[in-house]
C-alpha cells in the first residue's frame, strides 16, 4: 500500500481530572490542545466550562501573563476523572440542563476566582459570563446587573461564615467555651473567605445592597450575647451591651488585619482569644459579685 494511501487514525481526546486539565490549559493554549486531542476550541472551552475549570483568554497568550485564578470547587455531581470524548460528544445537550439557579452559582464562582486573582475591578459581567461559557446578555439574564451578582456572592459568603461560626458557638456548654469557639470559628472563616469578602465590600453598591441584612444580623448577635450574660450570669444590662460591643469590635479589627494580609491567623488567635477570654470572665466576675 502506497504511503500516501495510509491514513492516520483520529487522535482520541484523555481521561483527566480536573486538576490535570486546569494545569493543561493553563500551560498551553486551547487551540493547540483542541487540535491535539481531535476537538474544536469551542468545544473544548465549553468541557472546561461544564466541570468549572477557568481557562485564559484569547489575549493571555499574546501579552504579558497574569497569574492563573485558582481552581473552584467541582460542581456538584462532578466526575472524579473526566472523558473528553464523552465530554465533546454531549457538551451541547448538557449545557441545556442547568437549571437558572446553577447557572447563577456558576457565575458567582466565576466571580469569586476572578476576584481572588485578580481583583474586584477584573469581575466585569462579559469576563464572568465568559468564564462561564454564556453570553453576556445571557449572564444578564441570570443577574440584571453586575451589583446584584457580586451581593449575592457576598451575600452567601457572609452566610456561610456565620453558619459556621453559629454552628460553633452551639457545641459550648459555658459562655467561656462558646465565646473561645466563636471567636476561632470567626477568624478561620475569615482567613478562608475574608480577602474576597473584604474585596466585595469595597464596592459601595454591595455594601448598599447588604446594608439592612447586616446590621439586623449584627443587632441580633449582639442581643444574643447580652441576654446571656444577664440572664444566665446576672450582668446588668448597660455593661453586658458595652462590653459586648467593645469585644466584637476587637474581633472585627482582628479579621479585618487578617483578611487584609497584615497579621497571620495564628497572631489572630492568639490576641483575640487574650482579650475576648479575659474580657468576659472579669465581666461574669462583676455579674457574680455585683457592684
Amino acid at each position: 500500500m502506497a504511503a500516501s494511501q495510509l491514513q492516520t487514525p483520529p487522535p482520541t481526546p484523555p481521561r483527566l481530572t480536573r486538576e490535570a486539565l486546569y494545569d493543561e490549559v493553563w500551560a498551553t493554549p486551547l487551540s493547540t490542545l483542541a487540535a491535539r486531542w481531535g476537538i474544536s476550541r469551542n468545544g473544548l472551552a465549553k468541557i472546561c466550562d461544564r466541570v468549572m475549570v477557568p481557562y485564559p483568554g484569547r489575549g493571555y497568550w499574546n501579552a504579558q501573563k497574569a497569574a492563573r485564578p485558582p481552581l473552584p470547587p467541582a460542581p456538584a455531581g462532578a466526575e472524579a476523572v473526566i472523558d473528553l470524548s464523552k465530554r465533546a460528544r454531549r457538551a451541547r445537550r448538557d449545557r441545556t440542563r442547568l437549571s437558572p439557579e446553577a447557572r447563577q452559582d456558576q457565575l458567582m464562582a466565576a466571580a469569586a476566582a476572578i476576584i481572588t486573582a485578580e481583583g474586584l475591578h477584573a469581575a466585569t459581567m462579559k469576563r464572568i459570563a465568559r468564564e462561564t461559557g454564556l453570553s453576556e446578555a445571557q449572564a444578564h439574564n441570570l443577574f440584571p446587573r453586575r451589583a446584584d451578582l457580586l451581593t449575592a456572592l457576598a451575600r452567601r459568603e457572609l452566610a456561610a461564615m456565620n453558619d459556621e461560626r453559629q454552628a460553633e458557638i452551639e457545641r459550648g456548654q459555658d459562655n467561656l467555651t462558646r465565646v473561645t469557639l466563636s471567636t476561632l470559628a470567626y477568624l478561620r472563616q475569615v482567613e478562608q473567605r475574608g480577602a474576597l469578602i473584604q474585596r466585595l465590600l469595597n464596592s459601595p453598591e454591595v455594601r448598599a445592597g447588604l446594608r439592612a441584612e447586616r446590621e439586623a444580623q449584627s443587632g441580633y448577635s449582639r442581643r444574643r450575647m447580652t441576654e446571656r450574660l444577664q440572664t444566665r450570669y446576672g450582668v446588668e444590662a448597660d455593661l453586658a451591651r458595652g462590653a459586648t460591643v467593645v469585644l466584637t469590635a476587637v474581633c472585627l479589627r482582628a479579621g479585618r488585619l487578617l483578611a487584609e494580609g497584615k497579621i497571620p491567623l495564628a497572631m489572630a488567635e492568639r490576641l483575640s482569644l487574650a482579650i475576648v477570654t479575659g474580657g468576659n470572665r472579669e465581666i461574669v466576675r462583676e455579674g457574680r459579685t455585683g457592684p
